[in-house]
């Protein structure tokens, strides 16, 4: 073999390594890719699962309400504390939990926070009295304040675009599947125990799993990853100016606060409601009135269900379909649902005396459309506020959400319920005690004063509790509409709101391409609008 044939052997050789070193390296970052593509749905996939086992608590305990208000001697107002305590720790922790999840581990902040809620939980269940259990109770705000402002933030750091719509639409299938399926769930292990403590003891175990869950595949990106961009992290008193002159963050904070007050109320007082709307009726005297409420809950729960999977989903898919030809239209979308879901709970809160198949149906679809905001309104605020920022502003917002919404609204409800009673005449017990036999399990004893033995409602005061209860929930209505205005009031600042939040991540790059994964795509509409020349930006709120 002479000297050319074997340089040219050596370069085919050499030229086979390069190609087969080159395939490796492909491979290898193929294969880290992946990963990385698997650890972020596992990440979504694990604060999506705590999100459900939160609200599933929050929730469920309405439907074992009457049976804790008899056992620990509770009024309405009282009962209603049950859902509105943990906002007092909520207050505290929350804020510092922002400041810290804009700057510091979120993993860390998650793990400890939801122990301690899981802990608390169980506790709760213990307790003998009533103010002991209220007060135990309300120690989950300490876990509530540290998953619900970072969750949202985890996953749009990791998420951009269309795409992150997408999973924070799955995220907030939690809220209305969770509270259903609570009221199921919690009826119906307190019923096969024989005892509603049993109902409150079933959430801590999928907390602790959780937190296991966290600890070893949660991923807590970059901020600002998803978007390209590295920002630096301001002052608390810069960030609270930012808030209070940003004009899509306080009309989005309005709206929710509003739904999340209608929301609550419904949800905590729903199940009672129903029950004594149908013990007032004739029809209603052979049955049970524990099997009775039983039976509530679970269609109760299962309307909340599906009504909310429905209302995400056609939610989410209308507003990434028609976002890139109506950049108005998220806004727009949770306004005209809230707004067409009033007069549908107004005929349910009407039609709750008569039979039940109206009320379930108006109910149903009053809940649909109402849970048509509820993966928007996130999005919306992810994506009108820098990242930076996002923690803080989510915290800040369901602190509002829950001091002046669904926290407080079960108490006012339950406070207004009490008001009324004694305004309310009822005339019902004269009526009863003729033929009290009906009532009660063994057809035997009069009922001259409730016993929780016998029955979780006082049928003797059925017709007086049910239309005191009935005021009460009119005027949540009203909040209701404000809510929707609010959802419409959005759509005249989130073009200009948005576009600076653009602006903001252009100016402060992430310079490693790498590090921005394939499916942070920027949507279409984005990039095929038109060059608005860009208003003054203060750079060193970015820099």
């Amino acid at each position: 073999m002479d000297a050319g044939t074997d340089s040219q052997l050596a370069e085919t050789t050499s030229d086979g390594n390069k190609e087969k070193f080159q395939l490796t390296e492909n491979e290898t970052v193929q294969v880290e890719s992946n990963k990385r593509s698997r650890l972020k749905v596992a990440t979504v996939c694990i604060l999506c699962f705590f999100n459900l086992t939160y609200y599933m608590d929050r929730f469920g305990i309405a439907g074992i309400l009457t049976a804790i208000q008899c056992d620990l001697g509770a009024t309405d107002s009282q009962a209603g504390l049950l859902q509105t305590a943990f906002i007092i720790p909520y207050v505290i922790f929350s804020p510092v939990v922002g400041y810290l999840g804009d700057r510091y581990s979120r993993r860390l902040i998650l793990v400890l926070g939801i122990f301690f809620w899981s802990c608390a939980t169980l506790t709760a269940s213990f307790m003998p009295e009533l103010w002991s259990f209220i007060v135990v109770r309300s120690l989950t705000g300490v876990g509530e304040a540290c998953f619900s402002s970072l969750a949202p933030a985890i996953i749009s750091d990791l998420y951009a675009s269309n795409v992150r719509s997408k999973y924070l639409a799955v995220y907030y299938f939690a809220i209305p599947v969770g509270s259903g399926l609570g009221y199921i769930i919690f009826a119906e292990v307190a019923t096969a125990a024989d005892d509603w403590r049993w109902g409150l003891r079933v959430t801590p175990v999928f907390g602790f799993i959780t937190v296991v869950l966290i600890l070893l595949f949660l991923q807590d990106p970059p901020r600002g990853q998803s978007e390209g961009s590295r920002m630096k992290t301001t002052s608390w008193m810069n960030d609270l100016k930012y808030f209070a002159t940003h004009g899509s963050y306080i009309w989005i904070s309005i709206a929710t606060t509003a739904v999340a007050f209608i929301a609550g109320a419904f949800g905590a007082w729903g199940p009672k409601y129903i029950t004594l709307g149908l013990v007032t009726q004739e029809e209603q005297q052979s049955e049970d009135i524990s099997d009775l409420l039983g039976r509530v809950s679970l269609v109760f729960g299962f309307i909340t269900v599906v009504t909310g999977l429905m209302g995400v989903i056609f939610g989410s898919l209308m507003g990434t379909k028609l976002r890139g030809k109506y950049p108005t239209i998220d806004p727009e979308i949770c306004g005209f649902g809230v707004l067409a879901s009033v007069p549908l709970i107004f005929a349910m809160t009407i039609l709750a005396r008569g039979p039940e198949a109206p009320t379930y149906i108006t109910f149903f679809f009053g809940q649909w459309f109402l849970n048509l905001n509820w993966a928007l309104a996130t999005d919306m605020l992810m994506y009108t506020i820098v990242p930076t920022r996002r923690s803080s502003a989510k915290a800040l917002q369901i602190l509002l959400n829950h001091v002046l919404g669904d926290a407080g609204s079960p108490y006012i409800i339950g406070l207004l319920s009490d008001a009324f009673k004694p305004l309310v005449d009822s005339g019902y017990s004269t009526k009863y005690l003729a033929s009290p036999s009906s009532f009660l399990r063994n057809g035997t004893l009069p009922i001259e004063e409730q016993d929780c033995d016998l029955s979780p409602i006082d049928v003797t005061t059925a017709e007086r509790d049910f239309t005191a209860l009935q005021y009460a929930l009119f005027i949540a209505l009203f909040i209701q509409v404000l809510g929707a205005f609010a959802f419409i009031a959005t759509s005249w600042t989130i073009i200009d709101d948005k576009a600076e939040v653009d602006r903001a991540a252009a100016i402060n790059p992430i310079k490693n391409d790498n590090s921005v994964q394939s499916d942070t795509t920027v949507d279409d509409s984005i990039s095929n609008k038109p060059t608005v020349p860009p208003p003054t930006i203060v750079i060193s709120e970015y820099l």
